[in-house]
């Protein structure tokens, strides 16, 4: 059954706006499967540090992929981001933010990529795949050399007669160990070909990459995270998009991902506010409640007043996915570094309200939601990148500036 109590083709879920009984409806639901899908193994996968690939098995049985991307394709790419959304926002509150980042890459970014330049007969089957969750993908532009620097790639596309011959390193590759493809940013050797040294997406599988060092990350253990290097021949179908178009190609997938990390954070300071909440209710000190000190509880209604603006912009971005010049890149990355900063600050300041506690993580998981959080800032783009796309679009306001300004 449908995820969404109406199918996507005939009605985008914010059609009618972001809220609402349908929403409400649909919102109940998604959570519904995340939590019966998750719960059960997040704790495996944060001891083994290897992300539970049965997990989107389960979510593409249940059609939550294809009523994500129902209706979509290159001509019109953008399946139902509303419901992108709330995908996201729910696995968020649900406190698994290693589970919550993998969905993401899974059905953010490789769907949106191969669902838009997805026009090959080998890539349109891994989008079938994918979307049933039989296939699991993965994204691989940062290497050893740079993560932001993405003209700095060294990883080389070699032009052969039957395809291209892949090879090189990707440092910090998400979903690595589990994935069955992983789109590669290269450069092209075409020789001296009018796209010689420009950048492309590839489709290796998981037998063209071999793994040089697990890394130990500081949050999200249960997101394996691998330096691969990578000794792949694919065939020519396996590129995606025009060759030299890989990083507009990579950059409408990150567009996604960094969406969707700005819902996660949502969610996930909503889950972290809810903790300490009910802990400042619970919790006596000085004979009284926690909650009956105004202090403590004027900093939960801030936190909470930003949460909510955030939480509105969010949807706002999403409804305004499809329209022209409403949510670009520019608008992306200024919600997703906005978003990113405040979720480190909610799961920082609500570890805080516990007290010691707090920073026990065998008696609340409120240390692990903060280490977690610190990923939203660094994954899909820094801080710093994000505000470079957003200084980008700064336009100098002359007139104001002749009419009101005089400096002698």
């Amino acid at each position: 059954m449908s995820v969404v109590a109406a199918p996507a083709q005939i009605s985008r879920l914010f059609t009618a706006g972001p809220f609402g009984e349908h929403v409400d409806r649909a919102r109940e639901r998604v959570a519904a499967l995340l939590r019966r899908t998750f719960d059960p193994v997040a704790e495996q996968a944060e001891t083994e540090g290897r992300y539970p690939r049965d997990a989107l098995l389960g979510l593409g049985a249940a059609g939550l992929f294809r009523e994500r991307w129902a209706g979509a394709g290159p001509a019109e790419p953008y399946g139902d981001p509303g419901l992108g959304v709330i995908i996201a926002e729910e696995s968020g509150r649900l406190g698994h933010a290693s589970l919550s980042v993998g969905l993401s890459l899974h059905c953010e970014t490789v769907l949106s990529v191969l669902t838009r330049f997805g026009d090959t007969p080998l890539l349109a089957e891994y989008r079938e795949q994918a979307l049933e969750g039989r296939l699991v993908g993965c994204l691989g532009a940062s290497e050893p050399t740079g993560g932001s620097d993405l003209n700095g790639v060294r990883t080389v596309a070699r032009r052969t007669p039957d395809g291209w011959h892949v090879t090189g390193e990707k440092k910090y590759l998400s979903l690595g160990l589990v994935c069955d493809i992983a789109l590669l940013l290269c450069r092209l050797d075409e020789g001296s070909g009018p796209v010689a040294g420009r950048l492309g997406l590839l489709a290796v599988p998981r037998s063209g990459l071999t793994p040089r060092k697990r890394l130990s990350k500081a949050g999200t253990a249960g997101l394996d995270t691998t330096w691969m290097a990578v000794d792949a021949h694919v065939p020519p179908e396996a590129l995606v998009g025009r060759p030299g178009s890989g990083l507009i190609v990579a950059t409408w997938g990150l567009n996604h991902e960094r969406l969707s990390i700005a819902a996660q954070a949502v969610g996930g300071a909503a889950h972290a506010i809810g903790l300490a909440t009910a802990h400042l209710h619970r919790r006596e000190q000085f004979g009284r409640p926690l909650f009956e000190q105004q202090a403590l509880r004027l900093r939960l209604a801030e936190l909470s007043s930003r949460l909510l603006a955030l939480r509105y912009a969010v949807y706002t971005a999403a409804q305004g996915v499809a329209v022209p010049g409403a949510t670009g890149t520019r608008e992306i990355a200024a919600l997703k570094t906005t978003a990113a900063r405040f979720v480190e600050e909610v799961t920082s300041e609500c570890m805080h309200l516990f007290g010691g506690p707090g920073y026990l993580p065998d008696e609340t998981p409120m240390s692990r939601l903060w280490r977690d959080s610190r990923l939203a800032r660094i994954g899909g783009g820094t801080d710093e990148m994000m505000w470079e796309l957003v200084a980008g679009g700064l336009v100098p306001d002359h007139a104001a500036y002749d009419e009101g300004v005089d400096l002698g």
